[in-house]
């Protein structure tokens, strides 16, 4: 990374009309809503509604993950080499809206009084025909964010606008189940009228961005023909490239931590701090401070270092996970509750803004090494990871609350409320800090990084 570059003075940007950068962020819409709602409602759904045992229902989504190791490359490395009259990345989007709405209506709507194995087994395969259809989507669709724009400062606004919609459909994911939930006295229809809803709900959002999102056409024409040995060879080398590697490392550890975090939401508000009627509120309140906070970061971004910020938010986190089995005790009042998961929600914002925008960054240092626009590829391994992550901490929770002697529905014993404070807690701040170690050593620094932009800029007017 240290070696001198030719420099040369980068083209003068062309920036986006702010329409442009609302219609692509409304589509991360989409993804928050799958984050939150699988977070916070599927394994509570599959141990209390279907009433599979807690680790049968976090290996299903765990075997789901094999799978993952498929097709999250897979779909990156041929998005990358798609030419169609609507581009690379749209035509991915249409296909996969209206499956990926009805499957996942179908994963919240298995056939009544499964046994054990029945129960895995729709778990399992529901799990993955939705996950092909969704990473379909969701790869492209960030590769496209990246490609929108190459100025260092526009790209943290691109990702801004796309936060803002990820924070919203982290509250819709996280809000409106458990509305629809509340109506219903059996919970199995309310699951079902769900999924459905937010499945229709989904399909409108993928088609809508897909027609008003412009694709930048690819900077080289000639694409290579697809093959196993190109594929082979591209993965090697994103893997290779050392920014990317230290990025990807600090984001499966803040996935890994938030995951356990979120997971354990509804089992700690009901078993550990007797409130289950709050965990609506604390989400909204959490995400509402989330939103506010992403001007902040933006701002931040601005005038420290998109990687400077980061580190600030893997510190923030730190300290509020830290502090949660002191600042919350069963029954505590509504002021304490609010204003703790406020100071902790305005340190949320970055995680939605900071990491996919130094992802883009990471893509022009590759251009410098591979002369290659690859933005699939790397989106592929980062949607291979967001899943992953999130289906380890979900298996990690199931076993967990196995070990502990969980019971659905019932008053847990103290040893099992003792490790849902820990798992709530300390042991995601753990995973945080783990984070901020690795990405102390991030090279692509906001200087780094112009000298690559004038790099590019001298190879292209060559």
């Amino acid at each position: 990374m240290a070696r001198p570059l030719p420099m040369h003075p980068p083209a003068e940007p062309r920036l986006l009309p702010t329409w442009q950068k609302i219609a692509y962020g409304f589509g991360d819409v989409i993804i928050g809503i799958r984050m939150t709602a699988f977070q916070f409602y599927l394994l509570p759904f599959y141990t209390d509604v279907v009433v599979l045992a807690p680790w049968l229902a976090g290996l299903g989504k765990m075997f789901g993950l094999v799978w993952d190791g498929v097709n999250d490359p897979i779909t990156g490395y041929l998005s990358d080499r798609t030419e169609t009259r609507l581009g690379r990345r749209r035509p991915f989007l249409l296909a996969a809206a209206l499956p990926m709405g009805l499957t996942f209506g179908l994963l919240w709507s298995p056939p009544a009084h499964l046994g054990p194995l029945a129960g895995f087994l729709y778990l399992f395969l529901a799990y993955v025909v939705l996950d092909t259809f969704f990473t379909l989507y969701a790869t492209p669709y960030l590769a496209l964010g990246a490609e929108l724009s190459h100025d260092y400062h526009e790209r943290t606004q691109i990702s801004a606008a796309r936060a803002l919609f990820h924070v919203i459909g982290l509250f819709a994911g996280g809000v409106i189940p458990g509305a629809v939930l509340r109506r219903y006295a059996d919970p199995a229809t309310g699951y079902a009228i769900m999924g459905f809803g937010i499945g229709a709900f989904m399909t409108f959002v993928a088609l809508l961005t897909a027609a008003l999102t412009r694709e930048v056409p690819p900077a080289h024409a000639a694409r290579p023909a697809l093959s196993w040995r190109a594929f082979r060879s591209g993965m090697t080398s994103t893997l290779q490239n050392r920014p990317f590697r230290i990025m990807i490392g600090t984001f499966t550890l803040i996935l890994l931590g938030g995951g356990l975090h979120q997971t354990l939401v509804p089992y700690a508000f009901r078993y550990w701090l007797e409130m289950p009627e709050q965990v609506s509120a604390v989400i909204g309140v959490y995400l509402t401070a989330s939103v506010l906070s992403l001007p902040i970061w933006t701002r931040l971004a601005g005038r420290l270092g998109k990687d400077q910020a980061l580190k600030l938010c893997m510190l923030w986190a730190t300290l509020a996970l830290s502090a949660l089995p002191f600042a919350f005790v069963p029954g505590m009042g509504k002021l304490r509750l609010g204003c703790f998961l406020v100071l902790a929600g305005l340190g949320n914002g970055g995680w939605a803004v900071l990491p996919v925008a130094i992802t883009a960054d990471i893509v022009d240092h590759d251009e410098l090494s591979t002369a290659e626009r690859r933005e699939g590829a790397y989106f592929g391994i980062w949607t291979l990871v967001m899943k992953v992550s999130a289906g380890l901490a979900s298996g990690v929770v199931g076993f967990a609350l196995q070990l502990l002697g969980y019971v659905p529905n019932v008053t847990q014993s103290a040893t099992t409320v003792l490790g849902i404070k820990l798992l709530y807690g300390p042991i995601p701040a753990a995973f945080m800090l783990a984070a901020f170690l690795v990405f102390r050593r991030f090279p692509l620094t906001r200087e780094r990084h112009r000298e690559v932009q004038a790099a590019l800029a001298a190879r292209r007017a060559s």
